[in-house]
């Protein structure tokens, strides 16, 4: 959706963005614009009022009425089924009642305001308050799939924050998300959403394709990971493999550093990675680790950052079997699917003349979908 850009933005966010490749691309798209963090305790408020509690209770009479229906899509079209009644409801409960507390400290500062830019669900109910409010316009960005995330996902807490999710889009002029198949996703579970969503992939990286004299030799081979040290991104089952067949992990770690990295002897760097990652392509067969569990929709279905930083440097990417990432993997042969098992195939192939199809695929690839987003735009 097209829309002139007003000088008077207001960008939401609840975390530290210093490395958050999405949110520092909004800022560039809004010059000038104002940043303020939700989460922090100028505007958390301690003491929650009782109007904020019973509009909770609201919502979650609501979820528990039309829960059969998001259950039921999620069961035919995606195979889900809740294996928990009401786990963590508590946490996102609490997080909706203390979003409504903020929108009273934070109302006060929206004068003059004429968009309102929410980054993630937490975020997105503050702004859709404001909104109503102030009559700003709101464009809001699912940085995943904001209802089924990694988490305890029991039957009432989706539900609940499907209610909550769909509240929120009423209310915004723009609908972002970060891939296709989530916006299939979101067209299937907040219709309508016509006009108003729009695909902004997590293209975010300058392209940084070094120039190699010749393919580094076969026993130099290296896999990479960037990115938070947390559970379902199958980093302990890459640890444990990696060490039976002696294989090279160096991984830029943003946040705290896991302690089975240090244990099992990881290259750890920080998270002002990208200098010494070109380095590291032009001196090893470089692949980056991009599995995830099959623990949630937002999982299966995502396209994360490390998989534009591959591309950038132009490395081949491991994908877990059954992601949508691994789809794109195998139909554009630009590295190669795990399924858990297979890793020392997978170096096999790594230390074969299969590498240097894999990076030529890898630019190609590249350059399409740099046409396709010029397009778009």
């Amino acid at each position: 959706m097209e829309h002139s850009v007003p000088r008077d933005v207001v960008v939401l966010v609840d975390e530290d963005i210093a490395h958050d490749k999405r949110v520092l691309a909004a800022l560039v798209e809004y010059s000038g614009a104002k940043v303020i963090d939700c989460a922090s305790k100028e505007v958390v408020s301690r003491t929650l009022s009782i109007r904020t509690y019973l509009n909770g209770l609201k919502f979650l009479i609501i979820a528990a009425l039309r829960g059969v229906a998001i259950w039921g899509l999620l069961r035919q079209q995606y195979g889900l089924q809740a294996k928990k009644w009401i786990s963590g409801l508590d946490v996102s409960f609490r997080a909706f009642v203390r979003a409504q507390q903020v929108v009273s400290r934070l109302q006060t500062r929206m004068n003059g305001v004429r968009l309102i830019h929410a980054h993630d669900l937490y975020c997105g109910v503050i702004g859709a308050e404001l909104s109503r409010l102030t009559g700003a316009e709101l464009v809001y960005d699912a940085h995943e799939v904001e209802f089924h995330r990694n988490r305890k996902n029991s039957w009432m807490r989706t539900a609940f924050d499907w209610v909550v999710e769909k509240q929120v889009i009423a209310r915004a002029s723009e609908v972002r998300v970060v891939n296709l198949p989530i916006a299939d996703l979101y067209q299937r579970v907040h219709e309508p959403l016509a006009d108003r969503l729009r695909v902004v992939p997590n293209n975010h990286f300058a392209i940084r394709l070094p120039e190699v004299a010749q393919v580094p030799a076969p026993e130099t081979g290296v896999i990479v990971y960037v990115g938070g040290g947390v559970k379902g991104r199958q980093l302990e089952c890459l640890a444990e493999r990696a060490a039976e067949i002696c294989l090279p992990v160096h991984a830029f770690f943003v946040g705290e550093v896991p302690e089975f990295a240090k244990a099992s002897g990881w290259v750890v760097s920080g998270s002002d990675y990208e200098d010494e990652l070109v380095s590291l392509v032009v001196s090893h067969r470089c692949m980056m680790w991009c599995c995830v569990d099959d623990v949630c929709l937002s999982y299966r279905l995502s396209l994360p950052n490390k998989f534009f930083q591959a591309l950038a440097v132009g490395i081949p990417v491991i994908a877990a079997k059954g992601s949508y990432l691994a789809e794109l993997v195998e139909a554009n042969g630009i590295g190669a699917v795990f399924d858990g098992k297979n890793l020392v195939e997978i170096i096999q192939m790594m230390k074969s003349a299969q590498y240097e199809e894999w990076t030529a695929q890898v630019r190609e690839y590249r350059e399409t979908i740099a046409v396709e987003n010029n397009a778009a735009k």
